[in-house]
């Protein structure tokens, strides 16, 4: 008589994806919108440097959709900057959880107000604020603000995330019961098949990157390639992504898995990750295809280096050794939240011997000063370049570190150092020191590094002078060198006036400022009304910073005053006389 509730109970823990979902309170959660969730990213998709943390959800390209609570809680923490997530607001609720929605136009009006006084009193509009319960607290379903366009976003959309309170973890929205119609499986573009060591594919030491057709609802080999050769220690990539029904865009999957022989090596979900770890996302994928040509594979094998949580049940860090004379069956398994599959299979034959070629035949010797291990501290150093790279910086180990010199960059103050290469991943900063030649004493303080692309194009790698070298920590390798910032950055107003005249701005509503930097970039602002602090909005993706009236400023004549610093401190000044 209690099988019945005992097959339901069963029923219910594998239905839907078959995932981790009903371990999370689904229903608890409204949506934060009124409308339709519609995504333009979604949890788990690859970005750069980091896995996307939430739900992107559209906002029909416009600015001002109302947003809402999700569940009853009170603001935690309210901040705004220029960068990331632009104006954002974090709910604290009862159940363990935090809701997070970023990107938004405005805060709702008690919200506001609490935020203005804030950046009056810090004299700053960049504020980071943790709230104690009783300042603000929340209901469910009350409006907190209007979805908008700041910060990072590259369009209207909300950002809307849930944590872990007690971790501060980002977890998959999607296990909370929001619905998004989807019954769209998947789609894979490319495989790539790896030789890992003395392992070879097709008799060949590099990879093997084999496209993938899709017709009549499967996936198929493109040109029809029937079987590939291997020999040794093999890994596998795959490519691919997903959509939804209402979606356009490429956004991630939930689970990848890889299969040899009908048994699961290797098997990954997006459930949760840390934001500590969530720049391993370069170890996961094929870095150095990401730089090169934009696609991102996706590693069905790990990386010596590699401390993301979204593994599981994977064999010999998803590594297969092929030492046979007999074919093997690899199979990819792709879902998405909804369910939704796709497969491929890719037949192998395994040689129990290598065949050589005549680029195996080659045999580099290898300087043991140059293999650096990703586990320990790595030093490399010539008369005028030092590099300390710190143990676990690296992911997997080089096998041997390079360095040259190529064609010196003109107005530089150094030759140009050529590190490593620019499709070697690293997770933390590493110290590089050049010594300049012929820098003059009055120009050691706006001293700096810069990188320099294939096509000449320079980027501020930050640094400063002492004692004969500049010094700076990045992460990223390529060419570097040393160069000075003495410009001061530009600023000039969003509209036409006539200098030393006043500007009639009766019917205004706000000042516009136009400003840009020819290198370091933009540190810090200050703006003025007749001497007295007032807040301006850094909208840095249109070079704007803008303060808008309020009832403050008297129908009068005032002035206006700003002054930009960039990061080497060079400052301009711009004032003028306005009529309100």
């Amino acid at each position: 008589m209690h099988k019945k509730p005992l097959l339901s109970l069963l029923l219910l823990l594998v239905s839907g994806a078959g995932f981790a979902q009903n371990t999370y309170p689904a229903g608890y959660f409204r949506s934060p919108v009124d409308t339709a969730i519609a995504l333009a990213g979604n949890f788990g998709e690859i970005r750069p440097n980091h896995f996307h943390a939430g739900f992107d959800i559209k906002t029909n390209g416009k600015e001002g959709m109302p947003v809402y609570a999700v569940a009853d809680g009170y603001i935690s923490r309210i901040k705004i900057s220029p960068y990331g997530y632009g104006k954002a607001l974090y709910i604290r609720h009862p159940n363990g959880y935090t809701s997070v929605y970023g990107h938004l136009k405005s805060f709702g009006t008690g919200i506001a107000d609490f935020s203005r006084k804030t950046q009056y009193f810090k004299e700053s509009y960049e504020i980071d604020t943790l709230m104690d319960p009783e300042l603000i607290p929340v209901k469910k379903g009350q409006l907190i603000g209007l979805s908008g366009n700041t910060g990072g976003s590259q369009g209207p959309h909300l950002h809307f995330e849930i944590r872990e309170t007690a971790t501060e973890m980002p977890l998959n929205p999607y296990l909370f019961g929001y619905k998004v119609p989807d019954n769209v499986p998947p789609r894979i573009t490319t495989i790539v098949i790896y030789p890992i060591g003395e392992g070879s594919v097709n008799s060949r030491h590099i990879p093997k990157k084999i496209k993938v057709t899709y017709q009549k609802g499967k996936h198929s080999l493109l040109n029809k390639l029937d079987t590939v050769t291997v020999n040794g220690t093999i890994g596998f990539g795959i490519d691919t992504y997903d959509t939804e029904n209402r979606s356009t865009g490429q956004n991630g999957v939930y689970s990848i898995e890889l299969q040899s022989g009908g048994k699961r090596v290797y098997y990954h979900e997006m459930e949760k990750f840390s934001f500590e770890n969530a720049r391993y996302v370069n170890a996961h994928i094929d870095y150095a295809e990401k730089q090169k040509h934009n696609e991102k594979i996706q590693k069905c094998f790990l990386s010596k280096n590699n401390l993301l949580g979204i593994y599981k049940d994977v064999q010999n860090n998803g590594l297969l050794s092929f030492t046979d004379d007999s074919v093997h069956w690899i199979r990819y398994i792709v879902k998405d939240y909804a369910g939704n599959t796709s497969e491929l299979m890719l037949k192998v034959k395994s040689r129990s011997k290598a065949t050589a070629t005549k680029e195996q035949e080659t045999v580099t010797i290898l300087n043991p000063a140059l293999y650096f291990d990703c586990t320990k501290e790595n030093k490399f150093s010539k008369e005028d370049v030092q590099v300390s790279i710190p143990a676990n910086a690296l992911y997997d180990d080089i096998q041997q570190f390079s360095y040259s010199r190529p064609s010196s960059v003109k107005g530089s103050f150094s030759p140009l150092h050529r590190i490593q290469n620019a499709e070697t991943a690293l997770q933390k900063a590493y110290t590089l020191s050049i010594r300049p030649n012929h820098l003059p004493d009055s120009l050691q303080p706006k001293a700096c590094i810069v990188s320099v692309n294939e096509k000449g194009g320079k980027t501020y790698e930050g640094g400063s002078y002492k004692d004969g070298w500049v010094s700076t920590q990045t992460k990223s390798f390529g060419n570097f060198t040393v160069a000075v910032d003495t410009v001061p950055p530009r600023i000039r107003t969003a509209f036409k006036y006539l200098p030393k005249t006043t500007v009639d701005l009766s019917t205004a509503k706000t000042i516009g400022i136009i400003v840009s930097d020819n290198l370091s970039g933009i540190k810090k602002y200050r703006a003025k009304i007749d001497g007295n602090w007032v807040l301006c909005e850094y909208e840095f993706k249109k070079d704007l910073l803008f303060y808008t009236f309020d009832d403050s400023v008297e129908r009068r004549v005032h002035t206006f005053e700003i002054e930009v610093t960039d990061d080497k401190g060079n400052a301009a000044v711009l004032m003028f006389s306005f009529k309100r």
